[in-house]
């Protein structure tokens, strides 16, 4: 069995017979991710992470409302198929690690909002959506450590229609309305220790929002809410809006996913010099073909952080995804 399916499992079965998933309704976050997920994968040395404050956080009135349903979610494209799945995982994990590393301020990284993740390409359809769903779901098995993955695609979101979560308020909603509280907007999902955070009503003026003082103080109540966990941002492409190279300012790491044999080199190269020169830039490159990774599969990754060359054509780093998707 897939250790996605089997994360599932788990999270459904700790529910006890009686408990069905109830209405959406916004909940408030309960404790870590439970360890029965964290066991599923083989860990990585341990690094010694630096708890936030958990004092706004209850675990009254919780609710499980977000629906992981594995097979929807391969037929959309938002996972791996089963053949692909144990191989992809593997790959997922080879990403999270040194994303993981970079929090607890390894490798001479500074662990400042290093735990605020941005996921995003150049342009549509080069697989940011498979790789930040993927990516939070590989975390939450790992450390016990909660997610809290927010669709920041406000004009063409891809995870909220996936999970189910069209129409319901979200992330436009707080930026628009201030006397909303983004917690009002944070959803249980049935895998343990992962919430969602909807693009929320489309509005005209959400470059203006993004741009905005609204903006950074969201990203800290979601730091503060999230503990000592993570937060991942399915963003716009780079270069198909605004909006992904304002939220740069306000996160610790960026990965840049590139769709290999279709990405032009130039588009990486814009991209990348949009990005904000405070954040640490990895990258992925996605459905790279087996026969072309060989026996080891190739796996690169290359970490980028401030200061890094004036070339953005040196700046890429190879991994191997089989992803599809926004």
């Amino acid at each position: 069995m897939a250790i996605i399916e089997r994360a599932v499992e788990i999270a459904q079965s700790q529910r006890g017979a009686d408990a069905t998933p109830s209405p959406a309704a916004p909940v408030e976050l309960p404790p870590a991710a439970s360890q029965d997920l964290a066991q599923e994968l083989p860990k990585p040395p341990r690094a010694s992470f630096r708890a936030r404050s958990d004092s706004s956080l209850t675990g009254r009135d919780l609710k499980r409302i977000v629906h992981i349903d594995v097979d929807q979610l391969r037929e959309a494209g938002r996972l791996p198929s089963a053949e692909a799945a144990r191989r992809t995982e593997d790959e997922i994990r080879r990403i999270k690690w040194p994303l993981l590393g970079a929090i607890s301020g390894r490798a001479g990284h500074d662990p400042v909002r290093n735990n605020v993740i941005l996921v995003t390409s150049a342009l549509p359809g080069e697989g940011k959506t498979f790789t930040a769903l993927n990516l939070a779901l590989s975390i939450v098995r790992d450390r016990e450590l909660r997610v809290i993955l927010v669709d920041a695609d406000v004009e063409r979101p891809g995870l909220t229609p996936a999970l189910g979560l069209e129409g319901s308020p979200g992330l436009n909603d707080v930026l628009e309305d201030t006397g909303r509280d983004v917690n009002s907007v944070t959803y249980q999902t049935d895998v343990e220790g992962l919430y969602v955070v909807p693009a929320g009503k489309w509005h005209d003026q959400a470059p203006e929002f993004f741009a905005g003082s609204r903006m950074p103080q969201v990203i800290e109540d979601l730091i503060r809410r999230v503990g000592n966990g993570v937060i991942v941002l399915d963003s716009p492409p780079l270069l198909a809006t605004n909006e992904a190279q304002v939220v740069t300012r306000y996160v610790g790491q960026v990965l840049f996913v590139v769709r290999a044999d279709d990405t032009e080199q130039r588009a990486v190269q814009e991209a990348i010099a949009l990005v904000d020169k405070s954040a640490s830039v990895s990258a992925v490159l996605n459905q790279v073909q087996s026969s072309v990774l060989g026996s080891y599969y190739g796996h690169y990754h290359h970490n980028y952080g401030p200061g890094y060359g004036e070339d953005p054509s040196r700046r890429r780093g190879d991994t191997s995804d089989e992803g599809s998707g926004a």
